[in-house]
């Protein structure tokens, strides 16, 4: 017997959208406009103009304020956790862990971002004329901005290449570790 699918989910309910921009905005801190589009249309839970406007009255109402970072950052205020008291309850429990979940790796991965500088290419060696693809990644200083180590994965596959990529991004310190490790 095949189980049938779950419907899929969408939000087009101006308060709903606001109220799990409270809750991300709650439980996973300042948020840019990038970041909470990328959580929120994951599976098109919402609609990106429907993010849009809820935004502004998100904005109207004083429920967020923009940080003055330059990032078009969001945080909440004390109205916008006066809704959340509120209306949290109106957001199913699933999709709340779901949103959380999602938000939780689109921060990790912004915060690599900054810290990592990193490239998948293809690459051939000018003696040999062989080709190869290359995952490099550049640990970036924190204060500075300058390079305080590289590493660069080789593989005769794009996929091979692929999956190192995969496999750090997962847990860079991991895969640095192991393939240290490999050489010890």
């Amino acid at each position: 017997m095949k189980i049938p699918e779950l419907p899929k989910i969408v939000i087009e309910d101006e308060a709903k959208i606001i109220t799990l921009v409270c809750y991300l905005l709650e439980y996973l801190g300042v948020l840019n406009e990038s970041q909470l589009l990328e959580i929120v249309t994951v599976d098109e839970v919402v609609p990106q103009f429907k993010l849009n406007d809820a935004l502004a009255t998100i904005e109207k109402k004083e429920l967020a304020e923009r940080k003055e970072s330059g990032e078009n950052a969001f945080s909440i205020t004390e109205t916008g956790r006066a809704w959340l008291t509120q209306f949290e309850n109106s957001l199913a429990v699933t999709l709340r862990r779901k949103m959380l979940g999602v938000g939780k790796e689109v921060v990790r991965l912004s915060a690599l971002k900054k810290a990592v500088k990193w490239n998948v290419s293809q690459t051939k060696n000018a003696a040999t004329g062989v080709s190869a693809w290359r995952f490099y990644a550049c640990f970036l200083n924190e204060m500075d901005g300058t390079p305080v180590m590289e590493i660069k994965l080789y593989s005769k596959t794009k996929d091979g290449v692929l999956k190192a990529q995969e496999k750090f991004l997962k847990d860079p310190a991991k895969t640095l570790s192991e393939t240290i490790g490999n050489f010890i």
